[in-house]
């Protein structure tokens, strides 16, 4: 049995699951257990994975015919032992004292408070792409990631919901907390739901830094967020009380197109005078104006021109996830 197992829930992860699993070989906790969870990968993943574990015990190669996600966190909580527990993904790696910088906060801050978790911080790998490089920081800003786990901090702080984190197993079983399957996005959101049920509370660390590649691409960047958008929907109607004003947000990207071509077509028409238009066109002319500027702020931090490209990022998010957003709560 180990002190602390590592859960990482992969599919199709030839090219980054390597990286992943020495990164946790090299902890400096080593009485550790890496249980890679895999969801039927039809790809060299599993072959990978064995012939590591043919010269390190402390990996295992588990199955998930399900494929999900959050049945492959619950299958490796199924076989876990340790007193904590943790889960990563397949296309993040992380420094050397990732562990035990999550391990000593947890033994400080439970002390002081009903401590479910500390989890981690998104960061962006040195060498993903350009494209990978400006989403992480236009979701660490608050006008690409309000209300999110994105945005940054400089110290230990109380969240709704924490990734990547650190939970005793004791807890997680005495609370009966597991991963709703049904839940392809929000998964995080939902789990830790439970336990802020139960009057316990999470923390992100700052310095616990979880690596993670992005989408290579806009057309898949924007895919998952309107799959986020959607998987929230899904977590606001599954837990009402949960409601914040600020989910309602992107909807506004959806609603404000129509509203602008309705009251211009009725402009055009001779129904309405010109000043009505020009009123609604003052959001637009706004958003415009803080994609700039926050597009500018990236450009400085990038330390490239090419850094304009988040220009189109934001309104990517932000309309995919109100679509998605508006998807989830219109699906029965």
């Amino acid at each position: 049995m180990s002190f602390i197992d590592i859960i990482v829930g992969v599919k199709n992860e030839e090219k980054y699951i390597k990286k992943c699993i020495t990164s946790l070989q090299n902890q400096t906790i080593t009485d550790i257990n890496i249980l890679v969870v895999d969801g039927l990968s039809v790809d060299k993943t599993p072959h990978i994975v064995r012939e590591i574990s043919g010269k390190d015990p402390r990996v295992k190669l588990l199955i998930n015919p399900q494929e999900v996600i959050g049945s492959a966190r619950n299958l490796g909580l199924e076989h876990s032992g340790a007193e904590y527990v943790i889960y990563l993904d397949g296309h993040c790696y992380v420094g050397q004292d990732w562990l035990e910088t999550l391990y000593k906060s947890f033994e400080k801050y439970h002390k002081h408070c009903k401590l479910a978790a500390v989890g981690s911080t998104y960061s962006s790998p040195p060498d993903d792409s350009f494209l990978g490089k400006t989403i992480a920081l236009a979701q660490q800003t608050i006008f690409g990631g309000f209300g999110t786990s994105y945005t940054s901090s400089q110290k230990v702080v109380l969240v709704e919901t924490v990734a990547f984190a650190l939970y005793q197993r004791s807890t997680l079983e005495k609370e009966n907390v597991t991963y709703d399957e049904s839940m392809t996005q929000c998964e995080d959101t939902d789990f830790n739901y439970q336990l802020v049920k139960a009057g316990y509370k999470l923390l992100r660390h700052p310095q616990a830094l979880v690596y993670q590649y992005r989408r290579p691409n806009s057309r898949e960047f924007y895919r998952q967020m309107v799959n986020y958008g959607e998987g929230r929907a899904k977590f606001t109607r599954k837990h009402p009380e949960t409601l914040k004003w600020y989910y309602f947000i992107p909807l506004i990207f959806i609603i404000y197109p129509a509203l602008f071509l309705i009251i211009l077509l009725l402009y055009l028409t001779g129904y309405l005078g010109i000043n009505i238009p020009l009123l609604v066109l003052i959001p637009l002319l706004l958003y415009v104006f803080l994609d700039m500027v926050y597009t500018m702020m990236l450009v400085v931090k990038l330390g490239n021109w090419r850094g304009i490209c988040s220009f189109l990022v934001f309104p990517l998010e932000h309309w995919g996830y109100g679509l998605g957003f508006l998807k989830g709560l219109l699906k029965r």
